[in-house]
């Protein structure tokens, strides 16, 4: 039977947080869980295009949802601090994170303020740093799940990382984005283990959409015509995720993406070995560390 948002169960009291929230997949998990009656925190660059989601949401169900946003840029580490201690003064649970916001295929070479490529900056980095915050009170929630978002991309991903930030290399957009798609895949894995060392009921998963009709995936994703035609809708997209987010049968470290890769009802995916590699995922680990400055503990 295909999996759908049907099978969302009622998420009444559950407290979910979604980065990029406001656009594209993200608005639309954050629409359809604030259906199933989750309070939805939609974390995204200002209040004010929240906001717009928020209200956008309302008139789209027309009904009483639970909704508020708290500004989060991905690329400033004292952004994300302040998004945490935000978060932590108003609630006492999380029980849904979902990691979706991101920067796809940047045409042109760019650099964070703090010199970190864009693409690793935004897509890892800062989703380990925000994890990384939240970690004690994920830790503390019986049953929290914590869904990284990649893409099919992370198949021709790498990292190199003894040019971590595109230094020394030719820039090419494609590899540079597909790296830091592995990266979340590497994260996601290594994120489980720090929950089991805890003994946290917490589970790491992580999920793609496959080929969606976003405005993002049809203008700097893989675009073009043919794109267009073979480009799934928006909330066929959001599917994998939602999946990993709230079905009671899945388990830590499974990846949910459609079933046809590009399109499709999900389905779990076997990961390549590239991502695999945990004494690689081990590295990383050590290199976000040294990067954010934030240490994983309960």
């Amino acid at each position: 039977m295909n999996w759908s948002t049907k099978n969302i169960p009622n998420l009444h009291n559950k407290i979910v947080v979604i980065t990029g929230g406001n656009t594209g997949l993200g608005y639309q998990m954050s629409l359809e869980l604030a259906n199933k009656n989750a309070h939805v925190i939609i974390a995204c660059r200002s209040i004010e295009k929240g906001k717009k989601a928020i209200k956008n949401i309302q008139n789209t169900l027309n009904k009483s949802v639970s909704l508020e946003t708290i500004p989060l840029e991905l690329t400033d580490i004292n952004s994300i601090k302040k998004f945490a201690e935000v978060f932590l003064k108003r609630h006492k649970q999380l029980n849904i994170l979902i990691n979706n916001a991101g920067v796809v295929n940047l045409k042109e070479y760019q650099l964070t303020v703090t010199g970190l490529e864009m693409h690793m900056a935004t897509n890892h980095f800062g989703h380990f740093a925000l994890t990384g915050y939240l970690f004690p009170v994920l830790v503390n929630t019986p049953n929290a799940r914590v869904v990284t978002m990649s893409s099919g991309a992370y198949r021709s991903g790498s990292i190199d990382f003894n040019d971590i930030n595109w230094k020394k290399r030719p820039y090419h957009r494609g590899k540079s984005y597909g790296d830091s798609k592995l990266a979340n895949l590497l994260f996601m894995q290594k994120l489980q283990e720090k929950f089991e060392l805890y003994n946290a009921s917490a589970m790491s998963l992580a999920a793609h959409p496959g080929l969606s009709a976003t405005e993002r995936q049809q203008t700097i994703g893989i675009g073009g015509w043919l794109s267009k035609i073979l480009a799934q809708p928006v909330h066929m997209g959001a599917l994998p995720a939602l999946q990993a987010a709230t079905d009671v049968k899945v388990k830590a470290k499974e990846y949910y993406g459609p079933k046809w890769f590009i399109r499709g009802f999900p389905t779990i995916e076997k990961l390549k070995p590239n991502a695999l590699d945990m004494a690689k995922a081990e590295r990383l680990w050590k290199l976000s560390e040294e990067i954010t400055g934030v240490i994983y503990q309960a």
